[in-house]
């Protein structure tokens, strides 16, 4: 009587064992077994005011998180000697253009209440002994809908969240297309 439970025990762990599905470590190795990338603030030619910087610290988060290596805003100039690959980029483009129209209760006025948000970069990873280029997309595009809330008494300067936000979902299309080549 007692051999069913542990032959049923055992079948489970063997059945569990044989599935093919294993746990992988959040964290992964940066291109080219480097130890270390430089994130430096990257370049803003756009009218919109600090994106580059948000966009930068968006980036050095979501590299942090996702690699194991030492990541860090220095350059490959950096006087104590500098990561083994910098991430280099400029953001070239931010632009929202209403995708859907809403109305006021009354009707008097029309407002976008959804809006197509496309942020383009240009962006290449560097490796610093050699200067080779690891990776490059001279024109990264993401883009992404958001709502606005239509209601007037709920609304809020959303600005500064809404890029955080923006800069975060940037940052981890950046990081997933670098990492995952």
């Amino acid at each position: 009587m007692m051999r069913f439970p542990l032959a049923l025990a055992l079948l489970a762990a063997l059945c569990g064992a044989s599935c093919g599905y294993h746990v992988k470590s959040a964290a992964g190795r940066l291109p080219g077994g480097a130890s270390s990338l430089g994130i430096p603030t990257f370049r803003n030619l756009t009218d919109e005011f600090k994106v580059e910087q948000v966009v930068t610290r968006a980036l050095l988060r979501e590299f942090g998180a996702r690699t194991r290596g030492r990541v860090d805003s220095r350059g490959a100039d950096s006087p104590d000697g500098g990561p083994d690959l910098v991430l280099l980029g400029e953001v070239k483009e931010v632009r929202a253009v209403p995708v859907i129209f809403g109305s006021s209760p009354a009707g008097a006025q029309t407002f976008g209440s959804a809006f197509q948000v496309t942020v383009r970069l240009g962006a290449k990873l560097v490796r610093r002994s050699d200067s080779a280029v690891v990776w490059e997309d001279a024109d990264f595009l993401f883009r992404e809908r958001y709502l606005l809330n239509a209601d007037v008494r709920d609304f809020f300067a959303e600005d500064g969240p809404a890029l955080e936000r923006l800069a975060r979902e940037v940052a981890s299309s950046l990081a997933g297309a670098v990492l995952e080549r």
